[in-house]
């Protein structure tokens, strides 16, 4: 048996919580049976999104989190592998990954808050002109998909590839590896915000929130874009805390 025939009994992900992390649990799981060993090669994303049923973004952002677990090794034009590491030392750390709750997302908050408000403001002191137009071009295609809103699966998968793609600009920006993982760290968190965010009917205040930090960044005025991070993470832990009110569960 090949090693991607191994796979075809993935179960379809079911939408009662996030896609990325039922595919997350799928592949542990596997791993943490046998199914999958060290340095076996995953189907190619084409096949794989297709025997999980979700799209390629979502198949992306579930493969981001497991790479940074350190469960997969994704080689660029060379595939995805299963990390030479034993799957008993991963799963600790998977739990503060898939098993979000509320206490957790709070915490996690208070760090984007004061990491990523540091990086903004070093960001805003050397950030080029190409990035300025990189993340006003995300801007203008953000507020063309949510003024052109439907509640769909589709809908949510572009969301977060934009939102993404934002962060993603102002990590290439910082031009420090050091603080790219520092920040990089946050991802799979900060898909889980954007979920509750869209549950709640809010990406119109995400892109408001956007926009005052890139109004920030192109001043290069290094403490209005920490303050606006900082309004921004304000918002993201008052968005958490009425997602897990009752009447919105």
């Amino acid at each position: 048996m090949s090693q991607s025939d191994r796979l075809v009994k993935i179960a379809p992900t079911l939408r009662r919580e996030a896609l990325a992390e039922q595919i997350v649990r799928q592949i542990v799981g596997l791993i943490k049976d046998g199914n999958l060993k060290p340095g076996d090669r995953l189907p190619a994303e084409r096949i794989l999104a297709t025997q999980l049923g979700v799209g390629r973004p979502t198949l992306r952002e579930a493969l981001r989190a497991l790479q940074l677990l350190g469960i997969v090794d994704i080689r660029h034009g060379g595939g995805v592998f299963v990390s030479e590491i034993q799957p008993e030392a991963l799963m600790g750390p998977l739990h503060l990954f898939v098993s979000v709750e509320n206490q957790d997302l709070t915490k996690l908050l208070e760090a984007r808050k004061v990491i990523e408000g540091a990086v903004l403001a070093f960001v805003a002191s050397k950030i080029s002109d190409a990035a300025i137009d990189a993340l006003n071009s995300n801007l203008r295609r953000l507020k063309t998909l949510i003024d052109n809103a439907t509640d769909d699966h589709s809908y949510r998968q572009q969301f977060h590839v934009l939102a993404q793609e934002f962060r993603d600009i102002i990590e290439a920006a910082a031009d420090n590896p050091v603080l790219s993982r520092a920040v990089l760290s946050f991802d799979v968190y900060t898909a889980t915000a954007r979920n509750q965010l869209l549950r709640i009917d809010s990406p119109e205040q995400l892109l408001v929130n956007h926009c005052r930090i890139v109004d920030a960044l192109t001043d290069r005025d290094p403490a209005a874009a920490k303050e606006a991070l900082e309004a921004h993470i304000d918002y993201l832990s008052s968005a958490a805390d009425t997602a897990h009110e009752p009447d919105n569960a």
